[in-house]
């Protein structure tokens, strides 16, 4: 119970950086700024068309590797100094061990990216304000550019959000946001550990260059993987693409990695990085970042 009470003070700490860390505030305005650009072509086209929006545009924001690469970056800024050690570390570390203080780092970094996606649905519903309106199914907006995408041209408008026709014809409104907030969250976890391992690993920015070199494997496998490599095997060695639903394969193509697949290599991913972050910090001088 000691220990779990220590855990979370340490996750706990670092929550209350947040009023005094401006890398948050950036964030969370780069990304009110991003989905208000992005969505921007959806409230043009109500407008126009006098239709309101339903809210379900969450599980069709990053239907493009573009925008996929985009919520990448949006991720590394948020855990880029992951493990988090500042000036006040070493005592905190004196009062709940090493290994207490980075468990609570790796709880942070789920609990953390469970916030910001929860920001990031908020968000990319609020910023269609005021052309939105409540139901249940996905609404005429939505099911017209699934069918046809360049709907947009008709009105002089230029649409951002491509809404994946398999989604739409597969899974309903709630369901396609609950498993896009699952994939959205977990490879958000996924990215931030990734930092923390290898930040923890080389002592200095190594997890950011390992999380840059999965970004650019999610480029490869998008475009050049399948036709150099002869196959599209190779999109299941692309995690970061797994937090589209439009980047698995849901109807056994075998063009993307299967569902099951994703989720279970990520939360494989996610648990053996964090052993190898704990044994490797407890054996490891502290490398606190100087700041206030």
């Amino acid at each position: 119970m000691n220990n779990l009470k220590a855990i979370l003070l340490c996750a706990l700490v670092n929550f209350r950086k947040w009023r005094v860390n401006p890398r948050i505030y950036t964030l969370a305005a780069a990304t009110a700024g991003f989905l208000s650009w992005h969505s921007a072509g959806l409230s043009q086209l109500s407008a126009a068309t006098g239709i309101a929006v339903t809210p379900w545009v969450f599980p069709n924001l990053l239907t493009t590797t573009a925008m996929i690469a985009v919520f990448a970056c949006f991720i590394m800024l948020f855990f880029c100094d992951a493990p988090f050690a500042d000036r006040h570390t070493p005592f905190l570390i004196i009062r709940t061990g090493r290994r207490n203080w980075v468990i609570g780092q790796l709880v942070y970094i789920v609990l953390a990216a469970f916030t910001y996606t929860v920001f990031f649905l908020i968000i990319s519903v609020a910023v269609l304000i005021p052309n939105v309106k409540w139901d249940t199914d996905w609404g005429k907006i939505l099911k017209t550019i699934s069918a046809n995408p360049g709907i947009g041209n008709n009105y002089g408008i230029n649409l951002t959000v491509f809404v994946h026709p398999l989604i739409v014809g597969m899974f309903s409104p709630i369901e396609a946001t609950i498993i896009s907030f699952g994939l959205f969250w977990l490879t958000s976890a996924f990215i931030g550990i990734l930092i923390l391992c290898g930040n923890i690993i080389t002592g200095r920015a190594g997890g950011l260059v390992m999380a840059g070199v999965f970004l650019c494997i999610s480029f490869f496998t998008e475009y050049l993987g399948p036709l150099t490599l002869n196959g599209y095997w190779i999109r299941c060695l692309s995690p970061i693409n797994w937090c589209a639903m439009c980047c698995l394969d849901w109807t056994g193509r075998g063009e993307w990695a299967p569902p099951s697949y994703a989720v279970f290599s990520l939360l494989v991913s996610i648990f053996l990085m964090s052993i190898v972050s704990i044994m490797v910090f407890c054996k490891k001088d502290i490398n606190v970042q100087k700041r206030r």
